[in-house]
């Protein structure tokens, strides 16, 4: 896979010190640095994210993603994003140093280790039970009751496998069908990206979001949700983003902020569980 051109100067001086902490300095040859993948942010944000692990922004007035790192499917997934003409959304930075990833992550072969990672994203029915963190509550609620793929958005309940394969396709898409307390039954379109330097799974809803099952706040398709995958030296940065195209966006705000915060949290802490299942961790 080529290899992406490095430019050789700091992120900021708190990464100069961390990568000086044993273990954080190992670095997966063959790829970018942290440096090159970032987008355009403060040096307080990109001090927040080496820190705390994460970076979110909320946008409650129109979304224009400003947080998506620099890779080769950026353009596309930005494009989707202002063409939907998204009035509500919620966006994440995630990053998990190298130390803190299971150690055959590092010593796994190249391809073997990009087609793992690939796969995760393809594991859908492994999203049946995830659970989230509700801060109203103080407990752990179950998020996704149901989470399948299917054949048929008429037959949501005929499950089929995950759709998981050995060679990584540069694009394909399939039918999914999930069940949430948030938003209840609802089937989508699960479209997988991979580039050299990135994977990223992007879910557009082709029936209507409705709240609690009964109100509807979201047409068929103005619901989209995209998850990037990018292997760093210094480790793994992931973007998560939910943003919507709602019809009454002042009554919804608040319950859509918590919402949609709390499924790209759940979203992207599964993915980093499913890896260190994968790798071992």
């Amino acid at each position: 896979m080529p290899m992406l051109y490095r430019r050789f100067y700091s992120l900021s001086i708190l990464l100069l010190i961390l990568t000086t902490l044993p273990g954080f300095a190992q670095s997966v040859s063959g790829l970018p640095a942290l440096s090159d993948t970032l987008p355009s942010i403060s040096a307080e944000d990109r001090s927040s994210l080496l820190t705390d692990g994460e970076l979110l922004r909320f946008h409650a007035d129109g979304v224009s993603p400003g947080l998506l790192p620099n890779t080769q499917l950026t353009a596309n997934i930005a494009r989707k994003m202002i063409v939907g003409d998204l009035n509500i959304g919620i966006e994440g930075l995630f990053f998990t140093p190298i130390a803190e990833l299971p150690v055959n992550y590092r010593n796994t072969p190249t391809e073997e280790r990009e087609l793992i990672l690939y796969n995760i994203l393809r594991s859908v029915s492994t999203l049946q039970g995830l659970e989230y963190f509700s801060a109203s509550r103080g407990e752990m609620r179950l998020l996704f009751e149901e989470s399948w793929v299917i054949a048929d958005i008429k037959k949501p309940k005929d499950a089929l496998p995950d759709s998981i394969v050995s060679v990584i396709p540069d694009e394909d898409t399939i039918l999914i069908h999930q069940k949430d307390k948030t938003f209840g039954n609802n089937q989508s379109e699960m479209t997988f990206l991979a580039r050299p330097d990135a994977f990223a799974a992007d879910i557009i809803n082709l029936t209507p979001m409705r709240y609690k099952g009964i109100i509807k706040v979201v047409d068929s398709g103005n619901m989209q949700i995209h998850l990037i995958v990018v292997p760093v030296e210094e480790g793994l940065l992931m973007y998560g983003t939910m943003s919507a195209r709602t019809r009454d966006v002042k009554s919804f705000i608040s319950r859509a902020q918590n919402s949609f915060t709390n499924r790209v949290i759940a979203l992207t802490g599964w993915y980093r569980t499913r890896l260190n299942d994968e790798f071992g961790g």
